[in-house]
This record gives structure tokens, C-alpha cells and sequence, in this order.
């Protein structure tokens, strides 16, 4: 059984990140709102602070949900525990693994990739901030069924092929 944990700098971040960069845009906020009066103008930054403060806090709450602090992998399974607020044990075992999305399996360099459980429809997450995240991604991919692998590594072969500016190159 091999244990993947976030460093204490991560842990902090992913738990209240939110919280900091909601307060800055309320901090910077509020001038906006004391001279709105003086300049309808403003209500452009006011708007799109108020829509980035949303965007944070929602995905967020999402994360709190399929974020697990602790994964335990061995052959058969993963364990995920130290939700923020719960004290749930979630355990996948591989073979009930339908879906595969995020991060690496779908060729981004980053992320937050996302593991779906057909037997229980129970989905967890973990960033590639985990310690030793390639392993467990390795591990992963290795165990899950090959339909499934077979996919995923299409997605990343695909995402690797495109180039990444609409400019054609010349051989």
C-alpha cells in the first residue's frame, strides 16, 4: 500500500485559497464601490470581480467535494480519505473505474484530474501537486480496464499532435 499526501504549502492552498483571493478582490472592492457614484465605469471591474469571486468559490466547493488529502493505492484499489469536511473513507476499486478526465488524461499539463466510479457514481479528484503524483497516475492507468487506457492514452496522443498555434509549420 503506498500513500500520496500534499505537502503542507498545497494542503493550505487547495483548502483555503479561496479565501485569500476572495478577500483581495473584496479589498479591492471597495474603493470601487465608494466612487461608483462618481464614475458608471466602474461597474465593469465591479462586475467582473463580483463574476471572478463566483467562479473561485464554486469551483472550489467542488473541489472540498472530490478532494481527498490522503490516497492510499495498492493493487486492487484507492482509498481516499481526509476530505475537508468529512471524515469519509472512499475506496475505487480499479476495475469499477468508467471514466478518466483532467490533468493528464485528457493531455493538459495541468489540472485537477478526476477518477469516476461506476459501481458507487462517486468521483475524487487529486492535483499533480500530490507528492509522487506519477506514480499514482501510473499506477492508475496500468490497472484500470483497457478500454478505458486505450482512450485515454488516444486523448493524449491527440492533444499532442495538434500544434498549439494556428500557424502551419514548414518541414
Amino acid at each position: 500500500m503506498h500513500t500520496y499526501a500534499y505537502t503542507f504549502l498545497f494542503k493550505i492552498i487547495f483548502r483555503f485559497g479561496n479565501i485569500f483571493v476572495t478577500l483581495l478582490l473584496l479589498i479591492y472592492l471597495i474603493p470601487v464601490v465608494v466612487h461608483i457614484d462618481q464614475n458608471k465605469m466602474l461597474l465593469v471591474p465591479l462586475i467582473i470581480s463580483l463574476v471572478i469571486i463566483y467562479i473561485v468559490n464554486k469551483s472550489y466547493l467542488v473541489y472540498y467535494k472530490i478532494l481527498p488529502y490522503k490516497i492510499e493505492a495498492d493493487e486492487d484499489k484507492i482509498i481516499c480519505s481526509d476530505f475537508l469536511f468529512s471524515n469519509r473513507s472512499i475506496t475505487i476499486y480499479y476495475n469499477d473505474i468508467e471514466k478518466l478526465e483532467g490533468g493528464i488524461f485528457t493531455g493538459q499539463s495541468s489540472g485537477i484530474m478526476k477518477i469516476q466510479d461506476a459501481k458507487s457514481n462517486i468521483q475524487i479528484g487529486f492535483s499533480q501537486k500530490l507528492n509522487n503524483s506519477e506514480k499514482l497516475i501510473s499506477l492508475i492507468l496500468s490497472k484500470v480496464p483497457t478500454e478505458l487506457y486505450n482512450e485515454v492514452i488516444k486523448k493524449i496522443t491527440e492533444k499532442r499532435k495538434r500544434p498549439k498555434s494556428g500557424k502551419k509549420r514548414d518541414a
